[in-house]
């Protein structure tokens, strides 16, 4: 077991069950649920994640294809270059009549006629901080990119949203590989920078292009970051945070070394770690609300008030939390006051684990500004895996002049929270 908790939670809905259950006649993953501690558990743990991979070269070819082979639910590709003869050398992924096709439309090709469960997402651009919001529809980040300034990218926008890294690097015939998580539990806090603090000086950044790679050296290294993204996900085994692997495929070895935070850059990231929970923790409930748990027609107040009042709460994009959200439902199942929860998340997920009594809008406030018809009258809760969608939804209902709040932790805190109550 291990001393992580896993990223994506099992669900505890009926159909999270029945996802479950087909997996269990599924002969496709047989090897994977016979491993001692890993089983239906972890491999259901697999099929509602979300794992986004930046870079689809040498490294992200084998990273794509075994986690896809693994049964991850969605991946994401994220890489603006095209297939050249150069890279067939060892991005396993493409094929001959490719070269010129755009390397992630080809990575997404493979995903779909090798294991057509998996659902694949294509971003075909250069990761920067105009287009960083992407992260914000994944649970992990894969770095398998080839420069300096695509790895401190990952590194600062996964730890501006709390998102742990698998990273990886390869030249010549050396390669590395670890695990970074900015808002780690326990004091295990370490990213991208503090292995490489500062990028290095004009010239130093050599590509393969200029200095060569071992073919097989990229698939050493991406199996083994896809090993650790698969243990990140499961709660399996114990994850290289806090650890850096060097290969050197030469002499055959394996050499580790620890990585620990410099104590003023820990303090610096504790403090930056506790504003960014703080400003998307669940909005306090009002005085005159205190009587929710008692009360069932009170349990709305926290979402229901119109006027200045909800206007306020509106433009603040406050959240709900989950045992908050469970008294409500409670309460407009007994006939209290109504509104609407709305699930912005993909059909796929809606399936695999859901809400009772939500209402669907696909990608509504990512992808599409397309949703159901809503009843203005009522307020309405959004919800996500996590909470960055939902938060984009709010964002255009409230510009609606929707009373709006978003489900803290998404369906992942939700379940989590009914997990809880009834270890409870």
């Amino acid at each position: 077991m291990s001393s992580l908790p896993p990223l994506v939670s099992v669900p505890g809905s009926s159909t999270g069950a029945a996802a479950s259950d087909s997996l269990e006649v599924s002969d496709r993953y047989s090897r994977s649920v016979r491993l001692p501690g890993f089983g239906l558990d972890a491999q259901s743990r697999l099929l509602a994640a979300r794992v986004l991979v930046v870079g689809a070269g040498g490294l992200g070819a084998p990273v794509i294809e075994y986690l896809a082979a693994s049964g991850v639910g969605t991946l994401g590709i994220v890489d603006d270059d095209v297939v050249d003869l150069s890279n067939l050398q060892r991005q396993v992924l493409f094929r001959p009549d490719q070269v010129g096709v755009p390397k992630a439309r080809a990575a997404a090709e493979w995903v779909r006629s090798s294991a057509p469960d998996v659902r694949v997402v294509v971003h075909p651009v250069r990761l920067g901080a105009d287009s960083a919001a992407l992260l914000d529809d994944y649970d992990l980040v894969v770095d398998g990119s080839d420069s300096f300034d695509t790895c401190y990218v990952v590194a600062d926008e996964a730890a501006a949203r709390g998102l742990p890294v698998v990273w990886g690097s390869v030249n010549r015939f050396d390669g590395q590989l670890s695990v970074f998580w900015d808002d780690a539990p326990d004091g295990r806090a370490v990213d991208y920078r503090d292995l490489h603090p500062a990028p290095p000086a004009a010239g130093w950044d050599e590509s393969c292009a200029d200095v060569g790679v071992l073919g097989p050296l990229c698939g050493t290294v991406g199996t083994a970051m896809a090993t650790e993204a698969v243990k990140l996900l499961t709660g399996v085994g114990e994850p290289l945070l806090g650890r850096v692997v060097t290969i050197d495929a030469l002499d055959a070895t394996w050499r580790e070394s620890r990585l620990a935070r410099a104590p003023h850059r820990a303090e610096a990231r504790a403090t930056a770690n506790g504003l960014r929970r703080a400003s998307s923790a669940p909005a306090s409930v009002p005085d005159s609300a205190s009587e929710a748990s008692t009360a069932p027609d009170s349990a709305a107040v926290a979402v229901g008030n119109s006027g200045a009042e909800a206007a306020e709460r509106r433009s603040a994009r406050s959240e709900v939390a989950a045992p908050e959200l469970s008294t409500m439902l409670q309460a407009r199942e007994a006939g209290g006051a109504d509104f609407t929860l709305l699930d912005v998340r993909e059909v796929d997920e809606h399936a695999f684990a859901h809400i009772d009594g939500d209402v669907q809008a696909p990608g509504y406030g990512t992808r599409t500004r397309q949703r159901p018809e809503l009843d203005r009258s009522l307020p309405v809760v959004v919800y996500c895996a996590r909470g960055p969608r939902a938060r984009s939804a709010a964002e255009l209902l409230a510009r609606d002049g929707f009373d709006v709040t978003v489900l803290h932790g998404g369906m992942l805190g939700w379940q989590l929270a009914q997990q809880g109550a009834t270890a409870g």
